[in-house]
């Protein structure tokens, strides 16, 4: 995966937040060092407990694959949040 990036990471306008049932992911994207642009995503729960929104996982940046332009990361940003929503993985609340 190589160095990361997140420490200098300013988090870009999110891209259409997406609801998937108490959840919300917002989705948002990180320039490479070569130009492209990571995929990047934040959970909150929104509804299903006391005193939301609370942050279910914080800003996530993935380096696997990277995208050309910055609207096609933040897609595959919600995308790959939704499926961690409905895996239920490490969810924090």
């Amino acid at each position: 995966m190589g160095e990361s990036f997140m420490s200098a990471f300013t988090p870009m306008q999110s891209f259409n937040p997406w609801d998937e049932g108490d959840y919300r992911v917002y989705g948002s994207a990180a320039l490479t060092p070569d130009g492209n642009y990571w995929p990047a995503y934040q959970i909150d729960r929104v509804h299903g407990i006391p005193n939301p929104p609370q942050q279910a996982v914080p800003l996530h940046q993935v380096e696997e694959q990277s995208f050309a332009t910055e609207d096609l990361a933040k897609m595959m940003a919600v995308s790959l949040g939704v499926g961690r929503v409905r895996a239920q993985d490490r969810l924090g609340c």
